[in-house]
């Protein structure tokens, strides 16, 4: 999705703003104590291995799918209907995440088996 921000996220007015705004900065660290505050809520330090994976495998792959149909809007010319295509969009991916990744990653239930790190343990597809 920043791929076409290129020239605006490395421009010296960008990094001037975010050398003389305090509150570029707290709006920041609220985001990153917000998503640590949700880690922390959703027990993912007390979770066994395989839900852990399981779970931050779903977050990732969901992260990663919004920001290629982010970018897949953006990029074809679509900015007359951006907002409301992506509100759409990104609303059918929060309200039914599994049928989402089920159809690009196969059985979302079953994220946590596959092992990138031992190419064996790949999952077979039913």
């Amino acid at each position: 999705m920043l791929i076409p921000l290129h020239d605006l996220l490395l421009s010296h007015e960008l990094r001037r703003e975010l050398a003389q705004s305090p509150a570029l900065w707290f709006t920041f660290g609220s985001l990153a104590a917000g998503h640590f505050w949700k880690a922390f809520h959703l027990g993912y330090d007390a979770m066994p291995d395989n839900e852990l994976k399981q779970r931050v495998r779903w977050d990732v792959y969901l992260l990663v799918l919004r920001a290629v149909a982010m970018f897949i809007m953006a990029a074809h010319g679509l900015a007359f209907i951006l907002v409301p295509l992506m509100a759409l969009l990104l609303s059918y991916f929060e309200i039914w995440p599994e049928r989402v990744l089920g159809a690009v990653f196969g059985d979302p239930a079953r994220l946590y088996e596959y092992d990138p790190e031992n190419p064996s343990s790949k999952r077979s597809r039913r």
